[in-house]
């Protein structure tokens, strides 16, 4: 490896401040704060990163549009990737070499969840659930699938209490720093945003000194992945492809031979629009 790297995907519903859709989508009259808290947060990974030897970062802009983060206030050894569609989804670039590990940065619960502040599964307007080989698979699920595929450890999340549970639990040992504490899907109990980004600094340093304890476990082979819409019509509609099976009312089936092929089909399913038929 020519230079230390490290990888980061930042989505922005687990960002610290953020609650509701007014963080969340352009129209929101406080979009543009939680545009700022998001960056702030990933500088202050990256900054961490930085003081630990690692040399280059690779960022994912990994919400809404892609193009949330505010990129002329990240540092000149950080590489973001915008804009979709990707191949890899939320996950793109962590293919281009070798990394000493993964962090996501703001991300949530799924959808199926019982908590977490503003859950979903990729696409909160049609998506119910996502399943991998039969599992229930948040996209953190995925994220570090998509990962381990190339041989990338995922290290360490933040996000709301009850995601950090989550991650927890589904990625045993993985550093979590949480955010926010939720006390519905809408709404949670906050920390200034500044504390919430040192307490991210300190968990990528505390990631990062025990890098022998990660590991990446890839996925094997033929993965069975189900999406439920919430559409029928949607399900039906995916249906009509040759390699695409429909489950039952709500639920297609495709089998991909590695999470290469099941990060491009569910980048083309989340944004094709035949999830969400008119």
């Amino acid at each position: 490896m020519s230079a230390k790297r490290l990888y980061i995907s930042a989505d922005i519903e687990g960002v610290g401040g953020v609650a509701t859709q007014a963080h969340t989508t352009p129209a929101g009259f406080e979009y543009q704060q939680a545009r700022e808290w998001m960056t702030a947060e990933v500088l202050a990974a990256c900054e961490a990163a930085f003081a630990q030897g690692v040399e280059e970062v690779v960022v994912s802009d990994s919400h809404g549009n892609g193009q949330s983060l505010i990129i002329d206030k990240l540092p000149d050894n950080v590489q973001v990737i915008r804009s979709w569609p990707r191949p890899l989804c939320m996950m793109e670039g962590v293919d281009i070499g070798e990394y000493v590990g993964a962090l996501l940065i703001g991300y949530h619960s799924g959808a199926s969840d019982m908590r977490g502040v503003l859950a979903h599964t990729l696409h909160g307007g049609a998506i119910s659930e996502v399943r991998l080989n039969g599992e229930v698979a948040s996209e953190t699920v995925i994220s570090a699938a998509t990962a381990a595929h190339f041989g990338v450890p995922l290290i360490m999340v933040s996000g709301c209490d009850a995601y950090i549970e989550h991650a927890q639990a589904v990625l045993p040992g993985v550093e979590g720093v949480v955010t926010k504490w939720a006390c519905s899907r809408t709404s949670a109990r906050m920390i200034k945003p500044s504390i919430v980004q040192q307490n991210i600094a300190d968990g990528v340093t505390a990631a990062l000194t025990r890098l022998d304890s990660f590991s990446a476990n890839r996925l094997p082979d033929n993965i069975e992945t189900e999406i439920v819409c919430k559409n029928r019509l949607g399900a039906e509609l995916f249906a009509y492809l040759p390699n695409v099976d429909q489950v039952d009312a709500h639920t297609i089936k495709f089998v991909g031979k590695d999470m290469v092929e099941v990060s491009k089909f569910l980048q083309f399913a989340i944004s094709s629009g035949a999830l969400t038929p008119k």
